[in-house]
């Protein structure tokens, strides 16, 4: 077993100094220094070539020496780091994003090799007998995983910095990409044998990448995502994701939070590269973090205009974003897991039963496949039905298809982006768009647990235990969105609603009932609304949609259970009974901390907003309140923060999509207390 840790040890040191010399060659090529030794990204200088083939030596020394055994293969490994950090730093002035990259990962690098542990096998006990593929795994996984993630960090910053078309990128790109997949096809044709589609994702991808050749940019795109389909096909047999997984799992509030915050910064990272942008310049470091938390927590406020200011790769990723974090990405991950044929295990399963809020005699697999495959054929069904639409507007076929796809899944997840700059005032005389539109949004927010107990009785099943659930949630659902509309009707029936035919005034009244509680999409213009209609719009929003749904608020159900709560008061009842049902005290404390807790978010995020911004009242608490219910709608001050109004709405943002569902699952179950105390009575009102 040493001999075998010994062997995996060696063959991940040489991997990091190939990784190591691949990432420099790719940073002379792509560092932009005009007034230094590397010369601007067009041209290679004199000073680069000599650093090329130095590097190039140093790393083949290395690695032949630290594959036979050899300990001088410290001397080339520690010249070639100090080295590429020397030739780094100078650049930092000129082109701080990829010159600081370099010099974080070699400095990170000289750590590993400088004070690494003893062995790189992922810190596992080791057991006394291993079979072929395990040992594989032991002795070559690390050297793979290593070279895959510095082959797909590298393909990445050629789309992200649009070098895709530029012959010495592209080459180091196809030739990491080959390595990485080459050495990665032992342990591909293992998970077969396993039964695992996995590898053929990787290989359709492959395909793919292949037959768009003469596309540079969609090959690479494509050779990366089976670079880091391989890798997650690796990594998740880890001793380390495994313990974390598991940690994670314990807590599944925690796990929430992790998973969002990950997307927001992946997402960030890809709206901030120049190819995201639709002009010259890349977008602004805040103004991406600000959009990537806005698609990723399901919201739809946006600082920039998504159609003018982000390039088709940016509005994919915003698209990415909405669908990931509106079905939250640890329920994509657990459908992802059903698909492959893997287990969750225990702890994985009552994670997802907390997050889902579903009873210990519910099945989480068959609960997470209906929402994955629930999901898919909604949006397509949505997708089909938009673009025949904007196909009779006037749309070409690919256009229409790809504005049905995006307006679906924006609308299904309750997101409220929109490739139009003016949303979807164009198609207020459109009945047929908005009550479509609107279906898909209902549907969205309607839960799983409803849609799923919907389909239990259509297909002739037993009711299940959500029944109640359902009727509470349907009906609510029914009453919010006729009393909006009665509402925004008459309010608003001369004021934003005048110049419509009478029909279509009903219509963009349903539409717009049904998009304030938490899509954000808007048919008619907001920035005039009657105060009374920002009122009633203001109690919508934070009431929102409903549980296990893609929208946002402190739900339907939480509301209702509040107002019978009163009503019980009302009526000197001691008991809260719906539906024949009596609500448990459980259910009624989960209920009133999560509105009491909204109301601090909210009130203490609007408070912030006035302290710091130089704007009306009524448009920073609309601001404020929008933000938390994930709605999206604005008076118009968006545009109009700074940075730090931007910092609170993204907090509000994230704390309404997280914060609710994550005090849920704390507060969610109560642990018995051995001491028992006297009634207080206190006065109250």
């Amino acid at each position: 077993m040493h001999q075998l840790q010994e062997i995996a040890q060696r063959r991940h040191d040489a991997a990091r100094l190939a990784g190591s010399a691949a990432l420099a060659i790719f940073g002379q090529f792509t560092v932009d220094a005009p007034s230094g030794y590397f010369g601007p990204t067009d041209r290679v200088t004199p000073a680069g070539l000599v650093f090329l083939l130095a590097v190039v030596v140093l790393a083949a020394v290395g690695v032949a020496l630290r594959l036979a055994g050899r300990r001088g293969y410290q001397v080339p490994a520690f010249v070639q780091l100090g080295l590429v950090l020397a030739a780094f730093i100078p650049p930092l002035a000129s082109d701080p994003v990829i010159a600081g990259t370099e010099v974080i990962w070699h400095l990170l690098l000289f750590g590993q090799l400088a004070f690494r542990g003893t062995a790189g096998h992922d810190g596992a006990i080791l057991p006394a007998k291993l079979d072929d593929g395990e040992a594989r795994e032991r002795r070559d996984g690390p050297a793979v995983r290593h070279l895959l993630c510095v082959s797909v960090a590298i393909s990445v910053a050629a789309l992200g910095f649009r070098l895709g078309d530029r012959v010495p990128a592209h080459l180091i790109c196809l030739v990491m990409g080959a390595v990485g997949i080459g050495l990665a096809v032992p342990f591909m044709i293992q998970r077969l044998r396993t039964r695992s589609i996995g590898p053929l994702l990787v290989a359709g991808l492959l395909i793919a990448a292949a037959a768009t050749l003469h596309r540079p940019e969609v090959a690479l795109g494509l050779l990366a995502a089976a670079q880091a389909a391989a890798l997650v096909l690796l990594w998740i047999r880890t001793h380390v994701f495994v313990d974390l997984l598991d940690t994670f799992y314990r807590r599944p509030a925690y796990l929430v939070m992790a998973s969002f915050m990950v997307l927001i910064g992946l997402g960030s990272l890809f709206l901030s590269f120049p190819v995201a942008s639709a002009g010259s310049a890349p977008v602004q470091p805040v103004d991406a973090i600000f959009t990537a938390t806005s698609a990723a927590c399901v919201t739809g406020l946006i600082v920039l205009d998504t159609p003018t200011a982000f390039s088709t790769f940016g509005q994919v990723v915003i698209l990415l974003l909405i669908q990931v974090g509106g079905l939250n990405i640890m329920v994509l991950s657990a459908f992802a897991a059903v698909v492959l044929g893997r287990s969750l295990g225990l702890r994985g399963e009552g994670a997802m039963r907390d997050i889902l809020d579903l009873q210990p005699a519910r099945s989480v697999r068959r609960l997470v496949a209906f929402i994955g495959v629930g999901t898919l054929a909604a949006e397509a069904l949505g997708a089909a039905g938009l673009a025949a639409l904007y196909g009779r507007h006037g749309y070409g076929p690919a256009s229409a298809i790809w504005h049905g796809i995006f307006h679906a899944v924006s609308a299904f997840c309750n997101a409220g982006f929109s490739l139009h700059s003016d949303s979807l005032i164009r198609f207020a005389r459109d009945p047929a768009f908005l009550f479509l539109m609107a279906t898909l949004i209902t549907v969205g927010g309607l839960g799983f647990g409803v849609l799923n107990y919907g389909w239990i009785r259509l297909t002739g099943r037993r009711r299940g235990s959500h029944a109640v659930h359902a009727r509470i949630v349907l009906a609510a659902s029914v009453l919010l969105v006729i009393g909006g509309a009665l509402v925004y009707g008459f309010s608003e029936w001369n004021n934003s609603l005048a110049g419509l035919p009478a029909l279509d005034r009903v219509a963009n009244s349903l539409f717009q009932s049904v998009t304030q509680r938490t899509a954000g999409f808007n048919s008619v213009a907001t920035d005039n609304l009657n105060p009374a209609t920002v009122l009633a719009m203001l109690v919508w929003m934070f009431i929102g949609a409903s549980p296990g749904g893609t929208g946002g608020g402190i739900k339907t159900t939480t509301a209702v259970v509040l107002i019978g709560s009163v009503m019980a008061i009302l009526g000197r009842r001691s008991q809260i009974v719906l539906f024949r049902r009596r609500m448990s005290l459980g259910t009624i404390n989960r209920s009133t901390a999560i509105a009491t807790v909204s109301f601090i978010v909210v009130t203490g995020g609007a408070f912030a907003l006035l302290a710091t911004q130089a704007q009306p009242f009524e448009s920073l608490f609309f601001e404020a309140v929008s933000a938390f219910g994930t709605v999206g709608l604005s008076l118009g001050s968006t545009a109009e923060l700074d940075g730090v109004g931007k910092v609170i709405i993204m907090v509000l943002m994230l704390a309404g999509r997280v914060g609710p569902l994550t005090l849920a699952l704390l507060v969610g179950r109560v642990a018995a207390s051995r001491v028992s105390h006297p009634d207080a009575r206190i006065m109250v009102g």
